[in-house]
């Protein structure tokens, strides 16, 4: 029953294996696993059922692993957090919405479609 685990090993589940072989293919588009080596690990992730399993799959692997969190560049951390320019640019939306609304009405109603675009695809950036 111990299957060669040490310790307190916990089982995974689909996400954690889905994570496992997502690395798995980083390290082979890296060129550290050849198509056989590839294939016949993530079939080993595919099955596995405790950490360690899937640990054993990345022993020889440089990082990333699957036990260790994804590293998570501080520029892209910076551009999760709101910049002051776009509740600026929500606040001013929300003015000229209401501006469209009670003032332009019909007119309003044509304007809000492109409005709204411009609002979403600037917010996404």
């Amino acid at each position: 029953m111990d299957n060669g685990r040490r310790g307190k090993d916990l089982r995974i589940g689909d996400p954690e294996r889905e994570r496992a072989m997502r690395l798995l293919g980083e390290h082979f588009s890296a060129g550290r696993l050849e198509v056989h080596e590839y294939d016949e690990r993530c079939q080993q992730a595919a099955v596995a059922r405790f950490s360690s399993e899937l640990d054993a799959l990345f022993d020889d692997l440089p990082a990333p692993r699957p036990n260790n969190p994804p590293v998570v560049p501080a520029a892209a951390a910076a551009r999760s957090v709101p910049t002051s320019g776009k509740v600026v640019l929500a606040i001013c939306a929300a003015a000229l919405l209401v501006f469209l609304i009670v003032v332009a009405r019909q007119l309003g109603l044509v304007l809000l479609v492109p409005l709204v675009a411009l609002i979403w695809f600037t917010w996404r950036r």
